[in-house]
C-alpha cells in the first residue's frame, strides 16, 4: 500500500515538473515583431515620395514657362524681337526702345511734315552700340557692302524706306560711332493712313549684307 502511494506521488511530481518546463520555454521565446508597425512605417514614406514628384513636375513647368518667355522676348532665330530687347547685327548691338505715330516732328530749325497729304510719320527710337574694334558709320546715306540700312515692312511684302530729315539732330542717319560707344536717336518713316489704321503687322528690319534682324512695331 505504501509502495503504491509513493509511486503515485512520484508520477504527480514528474507531471508537474514537465508542465512547468513547457510553460517556461514558451514564456522565454522572443516575441514576433509587430508586422503592422512595419507597414505603417512604409505608408508614412509614401507622402514624401508624392511630394518629391509634385516638386519635380512644378520645377519642370516653371523652367518651360521661363524658356517660353525668354523665347518670346528675344525671338527664335529669324523671328522679330519685341521692343526693349537688343539684337546683334554684325558689329552692332541694336535696341528699339519705342515707336510713335505722329503728324509732324519738331526740330531746332523748324518742323518736319510728310511730303504727301494724309500721310503720317512712324517715329522709331533706337539705341545702337558699336561692338567692333574701329569707328563705323550707322545708316549711311549711301550703303556699300555690309553697311547697315533699315526699312519698315508692312503686311504682305510692302516696304518703306526711311526719311532722312536733314538738319534734325536726332536723326541716326550717317552717325559715326566709335568702338564700344553707343548713340541714341530716331529713324523716321513716312507711311499712308491706310497702314496706320490697319491691324496688319508692322516691322522694322535692319540689314547688313545677308544678315537681318527685325523688331515688332505693333
Amino acid at each position: 500500500m505504501k509502495q503504491k502511494l509513493l509511486t503515485t506521488l512520484l508520477l504527480c511530481t514528474l507531471t508537474i515538473s514537465i508542465t512547468a518546463c513547457g510553460s517556461t520555454k514558451k514564456a522565454s521565446e522572443p516575441a514576433t515583431p509587430n508586422e503592422p508597425s512595419v507597414t505603417e512605417s512604409n505608408a508614412a514614406e509614401v507622402p514624401t515620395t508624392a511630394e518629391e514628384s509634385t516638386w519635380i513636375e512644378e520645377s519642370a513647368s516653371i523652367e518651360e514657362t521661363t524658356t517660353a518667355e525668354e523665347t518670346s522676348a528675344a525671338g527664335e532665330e529669324g523671328a522679330p524681337y519685341a521692343l526693349g530687347n537688343s539684337a546683334d547685327l554684325k558689329d552692332w548691338s541694336i535696341n528699339v526702345t519705342d515707336v510713335k505715330i505722329v503728324d509732324s516732328i519738331a526740330g531746332s530749325l523748324g518742323s518736319f511734315s510728310p511730303k504727301e497729304e494724309g500721310n503720317t510719320y512712324v517715329q522709331v527710337f533706337v539705341t545702337v552700340k558699336n561692338t567692333g574694334k574701329t569707328a563705323d558709320s550707322f545708316l549711311p546715306s549711301f550703303c556699300i557692302g555690309d553697311d547697315v540700312n533699315a526699312k519698315v515692312l508692312y503686311s504682305d511684302g510692302y516696304e518703306f524706306t526711311a526719311s532722312n530729315l536733314l538738319g534734325y539732330t536726332n536723326d541716326l542717319h550717317d552717325s559715326t560711332i566709335n568702338p564700344l560707344s553707343s548713340k541714341t536717336g530716331e529713324i523716321v518713316y513716312e507711311i499712308p493712313s491706310e497702314v496706320v489704321n490697319s491691324e496688319e503687322p508692322l516691322l522694322l528690319q535692319f540689314s547688313s549684307g545677308n544678315d537681318t534682324v527685325a523688331f515688332n512695331l505693333r
